[in-house]
């Protein structure tokens, strides 16, 4: 994402989003009363058009609309939120009626708010460290299978998951041969066109047995550029279980330099941890977190993004103190997305949890 201009005193903040990561950065921070100015397209009717919604030219313009709905939908990236408009073009639109805005990529997005909360900023900062940081390709494949998925900030994406027939090697030597060979030139393609389309510079190849390494050799006959940016992982097995396998170790964020679903990941498996052997170095709900705060015992407050939206604006308001309190005892803060499993797994324990410095005991 590239910030343009960042004015928390005057509560507006301009922006291009450059990736989904970006769309989806946005769509946790807005809420109802936020108003939010962008390049959108509105069909404009002539009187002798007639009565049918879908007559009438389409004209793009730049709105700025109240929010009251939004939505976002991962698997077509799209985030789309609906209100009235505040300002347009006079000879166009009539101030008051209602529109709905989709953002798009790579064209300027400015938000006001009347304030700026903490999480809200927390998540901006996350937004921008992220623009930094690689993505990461994983290709788990285990016999004539493969499962190729995009991991990026905040969310694991499916790419392509399929089962090629191929022949057992022991019935016809040559026929097995030949079909392997098709499959790999086809999940090759996959990989080739996946990390042109995302720009990819990392790719974790993972599996069990010899069909992993033999497709490692196929690579590197066949596209050397792309053979350098693979680097090989055992795992127990392929697809969707394999891809969880290697995202719960410590290599996809140490090569993709912390990448943020991997750490994610890890932090919730070490509260799981910690609360299955009874350590008392960490707690979970709203209540025991502040209780542990105060006492400045906090290590890491982990947060699913679910909360900076929750209804509750009392609890909303006390979590954003939390933000802040902790920053001021030097503690650290994870907003965790539930657009991942581990988001999500943080958001059943209540949407807070701490791993602490030390012990706590009732």
């Amino acid at each position: 994402m590239k910030i343009l201009k960042k004015d928390y005193k005057h509560g507006i903040i301009e922006l291009i989003p450059e990736n989904i990561d970006d769309l989806y950065g946005i769509y946790r921070i807005l809420k109802q009363g936020d108003k939010v100015r962008a390049s959108t397209s509105r069909r404009l009717r002539r009187k002798d058009d007639g009565v049918r919604a879908d007559t009438g030219e389409r004209v793009k313009m730049t709105l700025e609309v109240e929010v009251e709905e939004l939505a976002f939908h991962g698997f077509g990236d799209n985030l789309r939120f609906k209100g009235t408009v505040i300002d347009g073009p006079d000879d166009l639109i009539s101030l008051g009626s209602y529109h709905t805005i989709s953002l798009s990529l790579m064209e300027k997005v400015r938000i006001e708010k009347t304030n700026w909360t903490h999480m809200e900023k927390k998540v901006i900062e996350d937004i921008e460290k992220a623009s930094m940081l690689a993505k990461l390709v994983i290709v788990t494949i285990e016999d004539n299978s493969v499962c190729i998925a995009l991991v990026t900030q905040f969310s694991t994406k499916i790419i392509s998951e399929f089962s090629s027939p191929v022949t057992r090697k022991f019935s016809d030597v040559k026929q097995h041969s030949s079909e392997m060979g098709q499959f790999f030139a086809d999940v090759l393609q996959l990989i080739q066109d996946t990390v042109k389309q995302y720009e990819s510079q990392i790719i974790i190849l993972a599996g069990p047995g010899f069909t992993p390494e033999n497709f490692y050799e196929f690579i590197k006959t066949r596209d050397q550029v792309l053979f350098e940016k693979v680097t090989r992982v055992h795992v127990s097995t392929g697809g969707r279980v394999g891809l969880k396998e290697v995202l719960s170790t410590k290599l996809p964020e140490k090569i993709a330099n912390e990448q943020r679903v991997a750490y994610e990941t890890r932090l919730i498996e070490e509260v799981l941890k910690r609360l299955g052997q009874d350590t008392g170095t960490v707690t979970y709900g709203l209540d025991n977190v502040k209780r542990a705060l105060d006492m400045g015992a906090i290590e890491t407050l982990l947060i699913s993004d679910d909360q900076i939206s929750i209804e509750d604006l009392e609890k909303r308001r006390i979590i954003d103190e939390m933000v802040d309190t902790n920053s001021q005892k030097r503690g650290k803060t994870v907003i965790m997305s539930i657009n991942h499993e581990s988001g999500e797994q943080l958001s059943k324990l209540g949407g807070l949890a701490a791993l602490l410095r030390y012990q706590l005991r009732d």
